[in-house]
């Protein structure tokens, strides 16, 4: 099923997540491009992300999307590092519409920002909030860190 995809691209890693879910490290410039492929290709038809998940890995995030193919009866993950000071990437809300509820959450939480999103705002946590909560490096105590009720 992907030996077009993986000779397309140029693949990281591959992983077996699942016994039917592999995972496909790639870079992340290369997002769109990999996401429109496989959505289109009739080799694969992901026509459905099911859901992005973001990692703090301390050093880096690791940024995941879940896709999955109605037509072959089966998913993937495609994996990408992103570096932990720049903490930006892409949106693909113009591939994957639902994708913006997802970004968002991973906006507010991890404080990674998708370029070009139609309405990137926090969703969770109200905007005098400080912090990204699911961050290695987020002090819980810190009182810069405090709700404001103002």
């Amino acid at each position: 099923m992907f030996k077009e995809f993986e000779t397309k691209f140029d693949i990281l890693n591959k992983t077996i997540i699942l016994p039917n879910i592999q995972e496909f490290y790639i870079k992340k410039e290369n997002i769109k491009e990999v996401l429109r492929y496989l959505k289109n290709s009739p080799e694969t038809i992901f026509s459905r992300l099911d859901c992005i998940i973001a990692k703090d890995n301390s050093k880096n995030f690791t940024v995941s999307y879940i896709l999955n193919s109605d037509t072959y009866n089966t998913k993937c993950a495609i994996s990408y590092y992103l570096d932990y000071e720049e903490a930006e990437t892409v949106s693909i809300s113009d591939i994957y519409k639902n994708a913006t509820w997802d970004e968002r959450e991973i906006y507010d939480l991890f404080g990674i920002k998708f370029n070009n999103h139609p309405n990137l705002k926090r969703i969770l946590l109200p905007d005098s909030f400080k912090g990204n909560p699911l961050r290695k490096d987020y002090i819980a105590n810190d009182e810069r860190l405090k709700w404001n009720n103002d």
